[in-house]
């Protein structure tokens, strides 16, 4: 296999700077028990070695991690070409190898190194150890072990190649839904559950990507890319796009991770609307890193007349947390919650006790995935104050969902719906919950 078929590989950082721990601790075992100076992993691509990691006195050699030397001039590569042994224990008594550049300008006397391969069979690189003098005791045996410890990094360069490749893989699929192709947004009304009226609406995701999955496996997978608030931000935009197309007297909810309600377009965004007829919601699955940092966020959307809401409330720890942090607006139930509440006496005590805390602390209660009747009528019962679900409306493109009237078992909702009171409680709407909405 010839140099020209290596594949690239970068030492990991971050999240995944084991895989460069292991390689470096391999490199170490290298150099003191084969009892060389330097150790270091060399990528071999089309016209050059590239010291991807070294262990030991590279200094010495003219050696820095990342630095790179033609390939002429180096030993791995006349290694994997058969140009010289694996096992060199005296420079100077092999005229190969004591004509390659590198052996007088590093000054290297012993030299052992074998190929690295990914587990596919593609040529990576080579595993190699140096010193400056000559060791008459270096043995085959030592490229034996040496291999052994090859077999180690193999499988590690393997496992992050087959991250690299999803990633790509995932990136692709994932850019051109940034500007908007195959991406849509539907609406679904929420709706006052003692008034029948439709109050609101909350912009959903569908996405006709391939391979065809829910939206929010599309969120995970750019988020997991580096691009999940540009992906957010495009569903948002898109949702806001519509807001004065909506009844005046209606709101719209958007849904944002944590880090995309503190990014400046989100900000900037909503610095354009009316803020008093959005309301944000953050859901249960964005984690936040610093409250303090997403609470001054809100507090200049706020300022602006948005409001809040958390998602997800009894389906988790996580929401509560969010709502005792961030003291939302509205507090939306689960849909494991709401679906057979009509039956289930746990989780209408759980729904109470929500109500309850909601009225404590000013905040309505939001209902999500209405699908019954009876379970319609259980939450009127409790005090829910809004609701939303097939039952009530399904979602759908704005001329059909902008003037959508309540329906099932509330009365028909009139054209001129009454808008909440500023500062009463308001559903949720469009963005986060993009992610939970079926594909189409």
């Amino acid at each position: 296999m010839s140099p020209s078929q290596a594949v690239p590989w970068r030492l990991p950082t971050g999240e995944e700077a084991d895989t460069g721990t292991m390689i470096r601790q391999v490199l170490d075992a290298v150099r003191r028990h084969l009892d060389m100076d330097v150790a270091f992993l060399g990528e071999l691509t089309d016209d050059q070695e590239i010291f991807r990691a070294v262990v030991g006195d590279a200094g010495s050699f003219g050696l820095t991690e990342g630095s790179a030397v033609p390939l002429p001039e180096t030993y791995c590569h006349a290694m994997v070409q058969g140009r010289i042994d694996r096992v060199v224990a005296d420079t100077a008594a092999e005229p190969v190898v004591a004509n390659l550049a590198a052996t007088t300008r590093a000054r290297i006397g012993r030299y052992v190194g074998v190929p690295v391969h990914l587990p596919d069979g593609r040529l990576y690189g080579a595993l190699c150890g140096i010193g400056h003098e000559a060791d008459p005791g270096l043995r085959a045996r030592d490229a034996r072990f040496l291999e052994f410890l090859a077999s180690l990094v193999e499988v590690e360069l393997g496992r992050e190649d087959a991250v690299s490749a999803r990633r790509r893989a995932l990136e692709a699929g994932v850019r051109p839904l940034l500007d908007g192709t195959g991406l849509r947004v539907v609406f679904q009304p929420i709706v006052d559950l003692s008034a029948g009226t439709t109050v609101g609406y909350e912009a959903l995701a569908r996405f006709s990507a391939e391979p065809r999955q829910p939206p929010d496996a599309w969120f995970a997978a750019a988020a997991e890319v580096g691009l999940g608030v540009e992906l957010e931000m495009t569903a948002i935009a898109r949702a806001l796009s519509v807001l004065e197309l909506l009844p005046a007297n209606a709101f719209l909810t958007v849904n944002a991770s944590a880090e995309t309600a503190c990014s400046a377009p989100f900000q900037e965004a909503l610095a354009a609307m009316d803020g008093a007829r959005v309301v944000v919601e953050i859901t249960e699955h964005a984690a936040v890193a610093n409250y303090q940092v997403l609470t001054a966020a809100l507090a200049a959307l706020r300022a602006r007349g948005a409001r809040l809401a958390v998602d997800d409330a009894g389906a988790g720890v996580a929401s509560l947390h969010h709502i005792l942090e961030l003291a939302p607006e509205f507090i939306k139930l689960d849909i494991s919650l709401t679906r057979g509440i009509h039956a289930s006496p746990s989780r209408a005590a759980l729904a109470t006790a929500l109500v309850s805390f909601g009225a404590a602390t000013g905040a309505a209660i939001l209902a999500e995935g209405i699908e019954t009747p009876a379970e319609l009528e259980a939450l009127r019962r409790l005090g829910v104050t809004y609701g939303q679900g097939f039952l009530l409306g399904p979602p759908g493109d704005l001329p059909a969902a902008a003037p959508a009237a309540a329906t099932g078992s509330l009365a028909t909702a009139t054209r001129g719906r009454t808008r909440p009171a500023q500062g009463s409680p308001v559903p949720r709407s469009a963005g986060d919950r993009l992610r939970t909405a079926a594909p189409v």
